[in-house]
């Protein structure tokens, strides 16, 4: 069986905006799946690490929301915002009175009203949200050093090809493999060219 990394079993999360500037918001969600921890319910949640937001879904809007989804009620929705976390397909956009998110789907998207979460809720919230944070990546670091030691040849793999040759064998003068050799009467100087035979002088003899 292929042990499966934590992150996977964790409720996703990705940073915004997405792409590969600075990060400014983490969107995450709460409820259904796997890693609720018997949360209950669904909300999908925005910060800046000061501030939250939350969607603030009821029984019917959730019902709604799957629905637009091609879900029924008792199909959980947490995949569908994970697929859309990896294909980075979720936006965020704050506005003066609230907030707003946007999850696509492939030509559908589906734009979501947040509301600002109370100073005492939402710190107890960002507050969960680090420590599980820092649990998920301590157990991703625990996971990542098992399978190391698990399967050496794998990670020497992942170091990638040598980057220079072989050094010769000091011993008997052999180049090592992935050597060229040079071949007879080569210029040691300029290797691809004949080198030009030595002066022999004059023979006195034949004047």
């Amino acid at each position: 069986m292929v042990p499966v990394p934590p992150s996977l079993l964790s409720p996703p999360l990705c940073t915004l905006p997405p792409g590969p500037g600075p990060a400014r918001f983490v969107c995450y969600c709460e409820g259904e799946g796997a890693g609720a921890k018997g949360q209950g319910g669904f909300n999908l949640y925005v910060t800046d690490a000061a501030e939250l937001w939350s969607t603030c879904f009821t029984p019917e809007s959730l019902a709604a929301l799957k629905a637009r989804f091609g879900l029924n009620a008792a199909e959980d929705i947490t995949r569908r915002f994970r697929a859309a976390c990896e294909q980075q397909a979720v936006a965020f956009t704050l506005q003066e009175d609230g907030a707003s998110l946007t999850v696509s789907r492939g030509p559908l998207a589906l734009d979501l009203n947040l509301s600002k979460v109370p100073g005492p809720e939402a710190a107890t919230r960002l507050q969960a949200l680090t420590l599980g944070l820092a649990e998920r990546v301590c157990n991703l670091e625990r996971w990542l050093t098992e399978e190391t030691a698990a399967s050496p040849r794998k990670s020497a793999r992942l170091v990638g090809p040598q980057q220079f040759l072989p050094d010769p064998d000091p011993q008997r003068g052999i180049p090592g493999p992935g050597v060229r050799r040079r071949c007879p009467g080569e210029s040691l100087i300029n290797p691809g060219f004949k080198s030009k035979k030595p002066a022999s002088g004059v023979d006195f003899d034949d004047l």
